[in-house]
């Protein structure tokens, strides 16, 4: 297996919508030569505790992070909050309550596309998550095991696009209530994949007053023109730099774990940022 950079701060788990167990996940960042890895699922630090028991013999540190998903007039705007911990229970809670709330948003869109002839259930669609935080990657699955798609990218492209009849939004999160949410139980907020922000530089200054911390300069699916349009926002706006692979382990999307580099400095100014507060 060829060999990658030694921090990935964007990885997912079966925990949300990944393809591997959380120890499988840490043994392939390992193998890749990844020795800073943050576990960052989607709504969820569920995963953290066995991937720190699957990294002590292999030499990995893991940064307990997750992604916080959003809904709002800015896109795809999520939050990546690094170093809280698993252990906060009134985190939990409010983590709980936002998976439920995906919950109820995959049964919704299950009924839609049952509605309209795909006949897919809800039992394959939890068969899938195998106990994940439920998302439309589970369903792009379901629907590409039926056939109803060429392929499991396709489903985000038509059946299940965003301006789809099947499609049903979030109840969650703002963007400034995760990066609150993020603050208040000690962590450090960065911007995920800024390239999927709707008026990003008319978000980004409204984020930094609420706190936010980093933005996710570094990223696989950005060209180089954009990753230094987003050094130079950090620059503008004093945030830390993070990035990563985004890694799931299915699809086209996000990049191999540990094939994003990332400066070595960032893991020391996130905890500096941290220590801060």
């Amino acid at each position: 297996m060829s060999r990658g950079y030694p921090i990935d701060l964007h990885t997912h788990s079966l925990r949300s919508d990944g393809a591997l167990s959380p120890a499988e996940l840490v043994r392939r960042a390992a193998d890749r030569g990844v020795r800073v890895q943050a576990l960052s699922d989607h709504d969820t630090l569920l995963g953290v505790a066995e991937a720190i028991e699957a990294a002590k013999p292999l030499g990995v540190r893991i940064v307990p992070a997750t992604e916080l998903n959003t809904e709002s007039e800015w896109g795809d705007a999520h939050v990546l909050a690094y170093f809280v911990d698993p252990a906060d229970a009134a985190l939990e809670e409010r983590l709980r309550w936002l998976r439920e709330n995906r919950g109820r948003r995959v049964e919704r869109m299950v009924e839609k596309l049952r509605d309209l002839g795909y006949a897919i259930t809800l039992e394959r669609v939890l068969e899938i998550a195998q106990g994940g935080a439920l998302g439309r990657p589970h369903l792009a699955q379901a629907l590409f095991e039926k056939g109803y798609v060429p392929s499991y990218d396709d489903a985000f492209r038509t059946v299940i696009a965003k301006d789809s009849p099947a499609y049903v939004s979030r109840v969650g999160l703002t963007p400034f209530e995760a990066v609150a949410l993020a603050r208040t139980h000690g962590g450090v907020p960065s911007l995920a994949h800024p390239g999927t922000v709707e008026r990003l530089e008319e978000l980004l200054p409204k984020l930094v007053v609420a706190g936010l911390a980093g933005i996710e300069c570094f990223y696989g699916e950005h060209s180089p023109a954009w990753t230094a349009h987003c050094l130079t926002l950090a620059r503008q706006h004093g945030l830390i730099p993070t990035g990563g692979s985004d890694y799931h382990g299915r699809s086209e999307h996000g990049a191999d774990l540990g094939a994003v580099f990332i400066p070595p400095e960032t893991i020391d100014l996130l905890e500096a940022r941290r220590a801060s507060r």
